[in-house]
């Protein structure tokens, strides 16, 4: 079974507006006058243009019926990606499939299995119900009448939209126009479905909604594959199978949010906090104690209102001895009220892929 999408060795680059520095011997003002003929002139323009690569090298495999979150800072290549797998840019170099279809050579296969969402695209009319605007588009993609209906009523009721279908679109709220954005999306009912930035503008009601119709309605029951472009991290985490951090046009990191964040760091940290009225009697002993046990690297005391004494906070390896670390604290009769583990997020691996990363590495 071929991939719903996979991306081998892609390439894309941009002309910009800045000129390649002068090899020695080029410079001067005789040798930029001298010019032989009007082909020159563009061949000179032609070679001191600089290209920026967009995309350098993107080699992903989405597998059907997945949740895939495309993730990066501004100006990483997503918003390119999205573009080349929906056929509005063409690539430089590499290859692209769409369950299986060449996108250069296929492309009109590839758009009968591919449609993009993207929140700023409207198109609706305001004047128009829900139900109304979507006959139009079902109209326009040359979905039969009675296929079309069916299609229609199933739609509303997949996203909750029965109960308002007949209300004009200009009294939709905003989670209710991305929600008929999606039945547009799915009037056709490709298997791959591909979100920019799905739940920008929602408030978290809306978005917490629209996040589970993604996951659990789109990709668990109706079998789609999801791919999303976000910058919402804790988004990702929460509902996609896999993520691909993009950086300068590659690919630093692309797993499941908890294995990126399980192998991305050897640290991790335990509060421990005492049952109120707990006495720390020989502070320093414990807190020796503490640091002599294996992978333990730190140990910082949690001090409350009043420089009230609640717990102690461990910083340390991921394989540091707890059980010798209870033990310790167990000697000096110390009553554990809970202990929370916080190990590193994926704001945390974000930020430590993406800060000062070199764009030529």
């Amino acid at each position: 079974m071929p991939y719903a999408i996979e991306t081998i060795d892609l390439v894309k680059r941009y002309p910009t507006n800045a000129r390649r520095a002068l090899r020695p011997g080029q410079g001067g003002p005789q040798a930029r006058r001298r010019v032989d003929s009007f082909g020159a002139v563009f061949g000179l323009f032609s070679r001191r243009r600089a290209l920026i690569e967009a995309l350098r090298g993107v080699s992903l495999q989405i597998n059907q019926g997945e949740v895939f979150g495309l993730l990066g800072p501004n100006g990483a290549g997503k918003t390119t990606l999205i573009k080349i797998l929906c056929t509005l840019v063409i690539h430089d170099e590499g290859q692209v499939y769409i369950h299986g279809f060449d996108i250069k050579k296929q492309p009109s296969e590839v758009l009968k299995n591919l449609q993009a969402i993207l929140p700023e695209s409207r198109g609706f009319d305001w004047r128009l119900t829900g139900r109304q605007n979507l006959e139009f588009y079902a109209l326009l993609y040359g979905v039969r009448d009675r296929e079309a209906k069916e299609r229609i009523d199933y739609l509303l009721d997949f996203t909750n939209l029965t109960d308002r279908a007949d209300d004009s679109y200009q009294r939709y709220s905003t989670g209710m126009q991305r929600r008929l954005l999606l039945c547009r999306a799915l009037l056709r009912n490709t298997p791959t479905l591909v979100f920019d930035e799905p739940t920008a503008g929602l408030d978290p009601a809306a978005s917490e909604e629209f996040r589970n119709l993604l996951k659990n309605k789109l990709a668990r029951n109706e079998g789609k594959t999801v791919l999303l472009s976000t910058h919402n991290l804790a988004e990702a985490e929460a509902i996609c199978d896999r993520v691909a951090i993009l950086h300068h046009g590659k690919i630093l990191s692309c797993d499941t949010p908890a294995n990126i964040q399980h192998l991305m760091f050897n640290k991790r940290t335990l509060k421990i906090t005492f049952l109120p009225g707990t006495i720390l009697s020989e502070p320093e002993a414990v807190f020796q104690r503490l640091k002599n046990i294996a992978g333990v690297e730190n140990v910082i005391p949690d001090l409350g209102p009043g420089h009230n004494f609640r717990g102690v906070i461990i910083h340390g390896a991921k394989n540091m001895d707890v059980s010798g670390i209870l033990a310790a604290l167990t000697v000096h009769d110390l009553k554990i009220d809970r202990i929370n583990t916080e190990d590193p997020t994926m704001e945390d691996v974000f930020m430590h892929l993406t800060r000062r990363r070199n764009p030529e590495e």
